[in-house]
């Protein structure tokens, strides 16, 4: 299986991308920072906002802040981005 998410963003200038395969390994480009990791959970801030990866045996492989690209392997179970727009129905009716 392979995941993957493009956009390049105007505030860091560091094009995101996300790709899993088989959900053992994982490579994320455009991280910014390494919030925490423990082996079930790895938090990131990329160029896209915050990422939280859950699973099972989580290492992180290899971490480049100058490039922004890190590897990671582990059995992988969830994504969840935060701090990305609400819809557009949601901040109309707050």
């Amino acid at each position: 299986m392979d995941i993957r998410q493009s956009d390049q963003t105007k505030s860091s200038g560091l094009l995101h991308s996300l790709s899993i395969t088989d959900r053992k390994n994982g490579t994320v480009e455009g991280v910014n920072k390494v919030v925490s990791a423990n082996p079930e959970t790895v938090n990131l801030i990329t160029s896209r906002g915050a990422l939280s990866i859950c699973g099972k045996d989580l290492r992180i492989l290899k971490f480049d802040a100058d490039t922004g690209k890190l590897s990671l392997e582990g059995e992988i179970n969830s994504l969840k981005y935060e701090g990305g727009k609400k819809p557009l129905l949601k901040r109309i009716f707050r």
